[in-house]
């Protein structure tokens, strides 16, 4: 039992280390306005931390919505947060948009048809996130977003 337990940390340590070591490829690192070139130490749990941080600057989320919802460009897809007014790294995928805030997430979203899928919270329809309508989830301190089908379910789930 000891030895499984050893075995799981070490996975868990490998884990945050390689999300903590990924580089972002040449070309989307000189796209991206601020240094998203490597991962904080603290894994995805600093990303998250961060986004937080600058979600809770901005006193008022309508400040931030367009006619579209929240810029896809400034939410980490995998993560389903707002990341601060950050741009994220673009994932064109199957002839769509998707965007994540590492190259650990550019990956999962290649890779897992989950993560580019969400429930509308109104209707509980599948929708795909790179055609979704997104909207700070109201009363969230962390930047956690949700997927709406549409603008009119976002003002159903709001009122």
């Amino acid at each position: 039992m000891k030895k499984n337990l050893n075995y799981i940390a070490v996975f868990a340590a490998v884990l945050l280390v390689s999300c903590s070591s990924e580089k972002a490829p040449q070309t989307q690192a000189a796209a991206t306005p601020e240094p998203l070139t490597e991962m904080p130490a603290e894994g995805h749990a600093g990303h998250m931390a961060a986004a937080g941080t600058q979600a809770q600057q901005t006193a008022d989320p309508a400040e931030l919505m367009t006619g579209d919802g929240l810029p896809k460009d400034l939410v980490c897809m995998v993560n389903n947060a707002y990341m601060g007014g950050k741009k994220q790294f673009p994932v064109p995928f199957e002839e769509k948009m998707y965007y994540g805030c590492c190259e650990m997430c550019v990956k999962t979203i290649k890779n897992e048809r989950e993560v580019r899928y969400a429930k509308d919270p109104v209707t509980g329809q599948e929708i795909d996130k790179a055609e979704a309508f997104i909207a700070l989830k109201p009363g969230s301190a962390n930047g956690d977003v949700l997927y709406f089908a549409s603008e009119e379910n976002y003002k159903k789930y709001v009122q």
